[in-house]
């Protein structure tokens, strides 16, 4: 019971009505302590919630406010975890990934006496047909309740087994792009330390699927792209691609190449020696081409490692930016922080939107947005950016409350001004043009 009044606190009290942010006691501008190894499996929610250092004893933070999370779906399709949290008071939807590998249990069929259980292991940072699943339908639960959304993205891709293909694991993949579309609150996609984005996982996250929600972030010590480095380099730096480099700038095989070219071309007057020197330029070709497989075999390694890491410098978040894919680099101990204006920001923006939107219904959401933009723009002497202009528009939406009452009645003027016009332009009777000026003015009460 006191599990399902505590999950009410995290939505709305209907439809459409604001969010129940509550106060908490946990600091919102203090840094996220609790930080995973590279390359070492760990508990997602370690990230979420924080936990106690065996230790010590002593507490080490997470992402959200200590003692909000609450999972959902747990006992579901394990490699990916789903629930709700508080940010600062906030309450958001969370998706996040499980690492380590974990056991799918399939029982015994009780129809069929040759039936066992079956235990089939599956990996981290891979989606699975269930788990892709489970990631939908908390997407879509999320939805319908009303709550801002938070993936912490770390997957490699779709296991892509003839299994996989029969419990239809493209058709679920296919629902998570589905929910995400028809989104209707803020998502931010977070890559944390450490975490990867590869092949079909950034497609189905990937911003523009619904580009007036989403937005994408990454810590600098993540990685993103189709491809990890040692594929990209395997297909685009073969190894005959490796040797051409060798021989280009290599001053040691370039001697070699000049020595062996030199014995190609090296000839003899005297005609009774002419097979001697024949067999005499075979053996000492054959000794440099020796020196040069030595000389490749021995940068080829090097070379690799160089590749591989140029290829790395690709993946990283200052080249995902560059490139458009991400909104910005966040760093995992100040990331509470910046969520946490970057959400207050975006509900106040879509709460103006919506108030643009239900005074003059002819209006988009992209020109709500517009107008939105237009007005804190107008308010501000000095240029923000990032983390301070998140605050500042906040600060702005509160404390300029009056200014924007009256352009939202400037909204409603103009479509009043056009309904009438359309009105009189056209062959109506004056009834039907009493009507509808009547159904565009405010209700009172």
């Amino acid at each position: 019971y006191q599990r399902r009044v505590r999950g009410l606190s995290y939505v709305p009290t209907k439809r459409d009505a604001p969010l129940p942010i509550i106060s908490t006691s946990d600091p919102i501008d203090r840094t996220v302590d609790w930080i995973p190894e590279k390359a070492q499996p760990y508990d997602p929610r370690d990230l979420l919630r924080g936990r106690v250092d065996p230790t010590t004893n002593k507490w080490i933070s997470g992402l959200f406010d200590r003692d909000s999370w609450i999972e959902t779906l747990g006992g579901w399709a394990k490699s990916v975890v789903t629930g709700r949290a508080k940010l600062g008071g906030i309450p958001v939807g969370i998706v996040a990934v499980e690492t380590r590998t974990m056991e799918l249990v399939i029982p015994a069929d009780p129809a069929n006496l040759e039936s066992t259980q079956q235990i089939v292991p599956q990996a981290g940072q891979v989606w699975f047909p269930d788990s892709a699943f489970k990631t939908a339908q908390a997407i879509s639960d999320f939805n319908r309740e009303q709550l801002p959304l938070v993936i912490l993205a770390n997957w490699r891709g779709f296991s892509g087994g003839m299994r996989d293909m029969f419990e239809e694991i493209l058709k679920f993949g296919s629902y998570i792009v589905d929910n995400l579309r028809t989104y209707k609150q803020p998502i931010i996609v977070y890559l944390p330390p450490y975490a990867e984005l590869r092949g079909g996982a950034w497609v189905v996250v990937d911003t523009q699927i619904n580009p007036e929600q989403m937005e994408m972030y990454a810590d600098p010590r993540s990685r993103g792209g189709i491809l990890e480095p040692n594929g990209i380099v395997e297909i685009k730096y073969r190894q005959r691609d490796q040797e051409k480099t060798m021989r280009r700038i290599d001053p040691v095989l370039q001697d070699l190449l000049k020595q062996k070219e030199q014995i190609a071309t090296r000839s003899t007057s005297d005609a009774s020696k002419v097979p001697e020197e024949r067999e005499k330029k075979a053996q000492e070709e054959k000794a440099v081409d020796r020196q040069i497989r030595n000389r490749e075999r021995e940068l080829s390694r090097i070379y690799e490692q160089i590749a591989i890491e140029f290829a790395d410098l690709h993946d990283r978040s200052g080249r995902m930016q560059a490139k458009g894919v991400i909104n910005g680099e966040v760093e995992w101990s100040t990331a509470r922080r910046f969520f946490y204006n970057r959400l207050r920001r975006r509900l106040a923006e879509e709460s103006l939107k919506n108030e643009i939107i239900k005074l003059n219904p002819n209006l988009n959401r992209k020109q709500a947005a517009a107008f939105v933009t237009e007005w804190f723009t107008v308010s501000q002497k000095t240029q923000l950016e990032g983390d301070e202009e998140n605050v500042s528009f906040f600060e702005w939406s509160v404390s300029s409350r009056s200014s924007i009452e009256e352009r939202l009645q400037k909204v409603k003027s103009d479509y009043v001004y056009q309904t009438v016009l359309q009105l009189l332009s056209g062959e109506q009777n004056p009834s039907s043009i009493l009507e509808s000026l009547a159904s565009s003015l405010p209700r009172q009460g």
